[in-house]
């Protein structure tokens, strides 16, 4: 700890140091007066030194964040349920401001066994003023800060994705069009 306390008052020293060149007024300022940092050529190394380290700082900060914008913005590749043969049920569900469409079914276009576990096929996000496939973003929201969002690419309109279930919405929408799909079933058992 003391090594840490030490390093960090000698770095200090030397910013204080090179403030006090930069404004001019080093010789009333000098917090470290040995004769090895009363060389010119020591203090022009070391300003050199503190300034290349500015500069990588500022430069490794925008490349990481330009890395982390291409990936964000890059499609997803996944493995997905895939369409069911037989269909039981299909609608359609409005969550996080957008729309989303579901079929309930099996993957076989028979069932050849008693215990054919039927499934929730999600497709979404799709607009809905205009029932176009969105894409996710990320958009600009002020200054600085940025937005995940889906962006109809048609008519350009931004719905900002959920910050609680962020990369997870489909699996929500899921439950949710499973839950509806078993009620409209039950309920049409029921009536026969």
């Amino acid at each position: 700890m003391r090594l840490r306390a030490a390093v960090a008052s000698i770095i200090l020293g030397l910013i204080t140091m090179v403030i006090g060149e930069f404004l001019g007024i080093s010789k009333r300022i000098n917090p470290i007066d040995t004769g090895v940092l009363n060389s010119f050529w020591v203090r022009a190394t070391i300003v050199t030194f503190i300034i290349a380290l500015i500069i990588y700082g500022i430069l490794s900060y925008f490349i990481k964040r330009r890395e982390k914008f291409r990936e964000e913005n890059a499609p997803r590749g996944f493995v997905s349920k895939s369409e069911p043969k037989t269909v039981l049920a299909e609608g359609e569900i409005k969550k996080f401001g957008v729309k989303w469409k579901g079929k309930y079914g099996t993957f076989r276009k028979r069932s050849y066994t008693d215990r054919d576990d039927a499934y929730v096929y999600v497709e979404g996000p799709f607009c809905p003023d205009d029932d176009r496939k969105l894409k996710s973003r990320t958009v600009p929201k002020w200054f600085v800060f940025d937005e995940k969002a889906w962006v109809c690419p048609y008519c350009d309109r931004n719905y900002p994705r959920s910050t609680t279930h962020y990369l997870d919405e489909d699996s929500v929408v899921e439950d949710e069009l499973e839950q509806k799909f078993e009620q409209q079933l039950s309920q049409g058992r029921g009536s026969r």
